[in-house]
């Protein structure tokens, strides 16, 4: 479809999908500061919400889950690790190879940012319907599988 092809004031998907997750990120910052959290960023959100306290991934696999590049997470990870929140350490096989994991203070701003999102995906699902949250969610897991 052409801009020419579009009904009066339609805006295009991708601005729309940019508007939503603008308002997730600025309500997640406003949110966790007001909880007297220090702020996540958007792509320390990403590294955050694929690890778990009790297991271990690398980097080349954190990037992979997340769709992003191996150099685009390493630096998320070095200025997590340098925040406390993830430690690294050498990994098997490859010599430069590294595990990455959570360490207690990660896995409580993982959660609580965690926690924050659920909030407003409900946020959400109360403006728009449950149905229709349940739906999008659905319909984007499908159109970029992971």
């Amino acid at each position: 479809m052409t801009a020419e092809d579009r009904p009066e004031g339609q805006l295009p998907l991708p601005v729309l999908l940019q508007r939503g997750s603008r308002w997730f990120s600025d309500e997640l910052a406003e949110r966790l500061e007001a909880a007297g959290t220090p702020p996540v960023t958007p792509a320390h959100t990403t590294v955050l919400a694929h690890l778990r306290h009790e297991s271990a991934l690398s980097v080349a696999e954190l990037a992979r889950r997340a769709g992003v590049t191996r150099q685009t997470m390493h630096r998320a990870v070095t200025q997590l690790v340098g925040e406390g929140l993830l430690t690294s350490e050498p990994g098997p096989g490859f010599p430069r190879s590294t595990l990455i994991r959570l360490t207690d203070a990660g896995c409580r701003r993982r959660d609580i940012a965690l926690g924050i999102l659920r909030d407003l995906e409900e946020e959400l699902g109360k403006r728009l319907g449950p149905e229709t949250v349940a739906g999008l969610r659905d319909t984007l897991a499908r159109a970029w599988p992971s």
